[in-house]
């Protein structure tokens, strides 16, 4: 049975950012919480401003905190979808400006970016192009061996050869981007924390990053709804109020605020700034001392601003993050294109930008408001201090914060989360909230048998083995040339993505994909050749329920159609068939299919049947062995290409049989071919 008020544990949070702020949610699930915080808002780098736009619309613009994704933001998108927070995709890409060394690219922005102009066609351009490739390689290399590595990012790139080309106009501009620090003191970070943070959000390959998205509405959504679920459980949310000190006692935690004003607590959680949680220790331990005191942040002046001079000059290479080399300032100066990243409207060529380290810079009559955010910077020592920070914790005072992981927006509400969780507060609502269910269908690569049997006129079966693969639309892997998914071999638009194309099929059949999830089963492009006789997706909402399933069918003369189909709860569905795809077979008929959502089993079967029964029988069975590595894609690799080759086979075989082929109308349906 649930507590009574009086019996239920009083919970005391420290810090309203996104670390407070998880906490303070989760423990409100079985305790009375208090959330204090200094400043007069909530937030903290989930800030959001409301800015009159030229054309008199009121914008929701995010200047801290603005993008996150599905495959590293986990516990993030527990929280938004059990809050019910919109959420909409967003566009990631970054250029590098140097006036003094006369460079200008983009990254992500297509051929088009990376070479813009003659400057690029300078040999250490080049250079540095076919040096990015082999750092990603030799990031890995050192990753996979497993070993210790106190190795700073510039001893790495020395041990390895890099041009200081490379290393001044891209290693050091992306990790001084993505951490807001100085391009200098960036090359001192260690090098295998960096290489696992990018490992983790995709950046050590070319192709295969996450999609990001965007807060609908500004990320202050998330947080008012945070603070109206805490007061509707009771609980207390106390705005400018600062915490002046922190005691631990035999009753519990005893907190005192600025006004001199001091309550007892069962427990708390600081979710502060290491030095400030440090401040506010009445009697910290000497470890307390000792972790807390070996951080060091980076303070930034952000400003929100309208003045596009800070923009790379080149159209083709303006970016989502554009970073502009000011060597000796002992800052970094990056421009985020908030119109860019939020899908903000742009009248009369009107973007709204956020700069940081660039206040010389900008025409202060374009200036809307300016912040100062500070970010924990990572030295050895700072490293080193982290993997003791359990040290910190007693049975009653925890601490939180992004400073435990890789100081983002993710890694502050994992460890708000586990701060509770170490309280004895779990988090008890169902995982099924969050669109994630517990018995998440699994991608990777399938062992699967393909069987064909066709009844009339002439019989006829065959059998072979192959693989396919079941993935994710919004985390596509990215082998190479020997697995690639690409929106060529798919519905819709090559230009785009595979996502972006289904979505605009599906609108044009009433249904808004929006924040659901998508999985396609379906084999890669491999070795530069890529065949689907028949694609799934199987798509659903942000709360993990049914959307939609849409069966893709190609046929050997480059047409394909794509049928929206009902399965009902076995996954079993009927449609009218609609193109020519075997040479045996006319456009009539209708297609019984068996389509359920795979579940580390893939099972997909057709029968066509016309006005002369049951013609064909089709089948696509198998099972999941191992997750997309380079050594399973090899294996699979040749799926597609032997597949192509038996179907050919096989229809000569009938073909010799005298099987009589039918007249095949021309195709097209409208968004997919």
């Amino acid at each position: 049975m649930p507590r009574s008020d009086q019996e239920r544990r009083r919970i005391a949070v420290v810090g309203g950012g996104v670390a407070g702020l998880t906490a303070a949610y989760v423990a409100s699930h079985h305790g009375v919480v208090t959330l204090f915080e200094a400043d007069d808002r909530l937030g903290g780098h989930a800030d959001t401003h409301r800015v009159t736009g030229p054309d008199g619309r009121e914008l929701a613009i995010d200047t801290g905190f603005i993008v996150h994704n599905r495959r590293t933001y986990p516990t993030l998108l527990r929280l938004f979808a059990e809050l019910d927070v919109p959420t909409q995709v967003s566009e990631m890409s970054m250029s590098v400006r140097s006036e003094a060394a006369d460079v200008e690219y983009a990254g992500a922005r297509g051929p088009r970016g990376v070479l813009p102009d003659r400057r690029a066609l300078r040999p250490a351009h080049l250079r540095m192009l076919t040096e990015i490739p082999r750092f990603h390689r030799a990031a890995r290399a050192l990753l996979e061996s497993g070993e210790p590595d106190d190795r700073t990012l510039a001893e790495f790139l020395d041990e390895h050869g890099f041009s200081e080309h490379f290393r001044r106009h891209f290693t050091a501009p992306l990790v001084a981007a993505v951490w807001s620090c100085d391009p200098a003191t960036a090359l001192s970070y260690p090098a295998r924390y960096l290489f696992e943070f990018l490992s983790h959000h995709g950046m050590l390959q070319i192709f295969g990053s996450p999609r990001w998205r965007t807060v609908t509405g500004g990320s202050a959504t998330y947080v008012g709804r945070v603070a109206d679920a805490l007061r509707d459980r009771g609980g207390r949310v106390l705005t400018s109020t600062k915490v002046t000190n922190v005691v631990e006692t035999g009753a519990g935690v005893e907190i005192t605020d600025g006004n001199g004003h001091t309550e007892v607590f069962d427990a708390a959680v600081l979710a502060t700034h290491p030095g400030q949680s440090l401040a506010m220790l009445g009697d910290p331990t000497d470890a307390q001392r000792e972790i807390l005191g070996a951080f060091p942040y980076s303070a930034n002046q952000a400003q929100l601003h309208t003045d596009t001079s800070l923009l790379p000059r080149n159209e083709r290479t303006r970016a989502s993050w554009n970073h502009l080399e000011r060597p000796g300032r002992g800052q970094v100066t990056v421009t985020y294109d908030l119109t860019r990243l939020m899908r903000l409207p742009a009248p009369d060529g009107v973007r709204h930008l956020v700069t940081l380290g660039g206040a010389d810079l900008i025409d202060p009559a374009k200036v809307i408001d300016t912040m100062e955010y500070e970010h924990p910077l990572y030295t050895p020592e700072s490293v080193a201090a982290q993997q003791r920070a359990d040290e910190l914790d007693s049975d009653a005072l925890v601490f939180a914060g992004a400073w435990r992981g890789w100081g983002f927006h993710e890694d502050g509400a994992r460890s708000g989360a586990k701060a509770a969780e170490r309280l004895g507060l779990p988090w008890t609502t169902p995982t099924e909230s969050s669109g994630v269910s517990a018995n998440e269908p699994a991608t990777g690569v399938y062992r699967t048998t393909i069987s064909h049997s066709r009844r009339s006129p002439r019989k006829n079966r065959f059998v072979h083995r192959s693989h396919w693969w079941v993935v994710d639309l919004d985390q596509l892997p990215d082998r190479g040339i020997l697995g690639r998914f690409e929106a060529r071999d798919h519905l819709g638009e090559p230009d785009r993505s595979i996502r972006d194309n289904l979505a605009d099929f599906l609108r044009r059949h009433d249904i808004d994909l929006a924040d659901g999830r998508v999985l396609m089963a379906a084999q890669p492009r491999a070795l530069g050749f890529c065949f689907n006789p028949i694609s799934v997706y199987w798509c659903t909402d942000a709360s993990g329920a049914p959307l939609a399933t849409v069966v893709e069918v190609h046929n050997t003369y480059g047409d394909r159609h794509a049928y929206l189909v009902d399965p009902d709860e076995q996954g079993r569905a009927r449609v009218v068939k609609a193109m020519y795809v075997s040479p045996f077979n006319g456009v009539e008929g209708h297609y019984d299919l068996t389509v359920p959502r795979p579940d580390g089993r893939l099972a997909v079967t057709v029968r066509l049947t016309t006005d002369d029964g049951v013609v064909l029988d089709a089948a696509v069975r198998g099972a999941r062995v191992e997750s997309p590595t380079y050594a399973a894609s090899l294996r699979a690799a040749p799926a597609a290409l032997l597949g192509a080759i038996w179907i050919r086979i096989h229809g000569i075989t009938l073909w010799l049989r005298r099987l009589p082929v039918q007249h095949r109308p021309p195709h097209h349906q409208e968004g997919v071919r």
